[in-house]
């Protein structure tokens, strides 16, 4: 039996136009990213905490690991862990890695060992977009290391 799922038509995603959507996000969000050459971190009010490391720079790249933990005390809530690069010279962002899974595949087949969802990669980075846009709603604009979160 065939699963109702891979029956229906497939929606076709532009993942161009996520990947140029979540890099103007970002430089909104992190507006100092371009300049940055060391692990910064910032904290909000309610004991959030945002890290950003740079894990390798090019001419053109520039490849990072964002991890926003939550307060103490909230062990059910786990922390955000992302592997993101930036392409300046085409001005996109692309998700490589999410909560410690690496080498994720455009496409897979369901059901894979994994379990991920067949466009799991396009949801990841359209997850980074909701969550970018989640900053900008909430004011959280992270300026330097000394410049806390705002909520």
């Amino acid at each position: 039996m065939v699963h109702p799922f891979l029956i229906a038509k497939r929606k076709r995603h532009n993942a161009t136009a996520l990947h140029e959507a979540n890099f103007r996000k970002l430089a909104r969000v992190v507006p100092a990213l371009l300049t940055l050459e060391t692990t910064t971190t910032a904290q909000d009010t309610n004991g959030m905490q945002l890290s950003l490391r740079i894990l390798e720079t090019s001419k053109y790249t520039k490849t990072f690991s964002l991890h926003l933990e939550h307060a103490t005390g909230q062990p059910w809530l786990p922390g955000l862990h992302m592997k993101i690069r930036n392409y300046y010279d085409a001005g996109v962002t692309e998700v490589l890695a999410f909560q410690h899974k690496h080498r994720l595949n455009a496409r897979y087949s369901y059901p894979n060992r994994d379990m991920f969802q067949c466009n799991e990669k396009w949801q990841i980075n359209q997850f980074l977009g909701e969550w970018l846009d989640h900053c900008l709603r909430m004011g959280c604009v992270f300026h330097t290391a000394t410049e806390p979160l705002d909520s």
